[in-house]
């Protein structure tokens, strides 16, 4: 099978849980930091948001200031932060100057409010998700509610916030800017989570098995991804439902049967969006997830209200360059209006055969009204 192949078996599995035909759906989706890089910057020399080893390297900076010239420094500094790296150099750094220097340190190093939702963030929101997870501390996806006109999704910032919120929710799991505290980034922390959070572990625990699970904006090594995945095995075992990892991943066939043997599904949009073809890695992850969004969205199955035009809206266009997304579940139907008065030349044997085959589709698939809403009449020119 070719990479779009590949891809598209598993992309299928989350249309069919994501569309089910209910208010929201069966899939739940967990964004991590990577995201953030799709937001909108307000002015032109706004610096990036920090990934998980910007933030590492800014720490481990402030804690090693005298070694950065010396001969080993650059491979010291790459041990250090990798993988849960990070989590060790946030606890010397609280350990050393205070818990209150390591919150300013977070709130100095992400630009939140330089940023508005990008047309990503407005994207993965219109989707029928029944639950948004974050472990990012800013504020774009609760911003971006405001462009959500078909979907109302309550936030929850602390625990405090659980009783009396409805799905679909925004979760805030690590903590929020400018003040919900602490910003869960030491190892301590991590290791706390679960009896100082518990209510967030177990609304975690159960919407996984309730649903497929998402995971957007994270690496592979990403400490969030590992300690989340983690503790889903640990505390599902055999019954852990599979999680899906998407984003542009590069793995390698090793790094791949590793992340299977842990029931971990990665949708590497690597294969489709090669560095050869997509250079600039920016770039490159962003189409990618521009690609995998769109794909979710065009999985829309038919709704009979919007008869006799079935198919899905296309209000969301790809953007230049991106692949070409297979559609989802169709029905046909007549584009022109369908009354014999407006038609002004006779019909040749295809064009009648063409039809009447859709004729008797839109027939089959009438939504049983005795009388069409006003604006599908006006549609048909009745």
């Amino acid at each position: 099978m070719n990479a779009l192949s590949d891809l598209q078996i598993h992309i299928e599995q989350i249309r069919k849980k994501l569309w089910c035909g209910r208010e929201f759906g069966q899939a739940a989706v967990m964004v991590g930091s990577g995201f953030c890089r799709n937001a909108a910057r307000l002015f032109p020399n706004t610096p990036k948001f920090p990934l998980w080893n910007s933030l590492a390297e800014i720490i481990y900076r402030e804690l090693y200031p005298d070694l950065s010239n010396t001969k080993n420094y650059a491979n010291e500094k790459l041990k250090r932060m990798s993988g849960g790296g990070v989590l060790k150099l946030a606890y010397e750094y609280d350990i050393t100057f205070g818990r209150m220097a390591l919150d300013n340190l977070v709130i100095q190093s992400i630009p939140d409010e330089q940023y508005v939702p990008g047309n990503l963030h407005k994207l993965l929101l219109s989707l029928p998700w029944s639950d948004v997870f974050t472990t990012n501390y800013d504020t774009l996806l609760e911003r971006t509610r405001i462009s959500i006109h078909d979907r109302k999704y309550d936030l929850i910032l602390t625990i405090k916030d659980i009783p009396g919120r409805m799905r679909p929710r925004i979760v805030k799991l690590h903590g929020s800017l400018p003040s919900h505290r602490p910003f869960i980034l030491t190892e301590e922390d991590y290791r706390n989570y679960p009896q100082q959070f518990a209510p967030f572990v177990n609304m975690i625990q159960q919407s996984i098995m309730e649903n497929v699970l998402c995971l957007i904006g994270f690496s592979g090594d990403d400490p969030n991804f590992l300690y989340w995945t983690g503790w889903v095995r640990d505390n599902l075992g055999s019954s852990t439902p599979p999680i899906y990892l998407c984003g542009v991943l590069n793995l390698s066939s090793s790094q791949r049967k590793v992340l299977e043997s842990k029931k971990i599904i990665p949708i590497d949009l690597g294969l489709l969006f090669t560095k050869d073809e997509w250079p600039d890695s920016e770039i490159q992850h962003k189409k990618a997830i521009e690609w995998f969004l769109l794909n979710l969205l065009y999985g829309n199955p038919p709704s009979k209200l919007r008869w006799p035009s079935l198919n899905v809206s296309k209000a969301w266009k790809p953007s230049k360059g991106i692949p070409s997304i297979p559609q989802g579940p169709s029905i046909k139907y007549l584009e022109e209006k369908i009354h014999p008065s407006n038609w002004e030349h006779t019909l040749e044997e295809k064009e009648l055969k063409k039809l009447l085959e859709t004729w008797n589709c839109n027939r089959l698939n009438y939504p049983d009204w005795i009388i069409a809403p006003n604006e599908t009449r006006e549609r048909m020119g009745l």
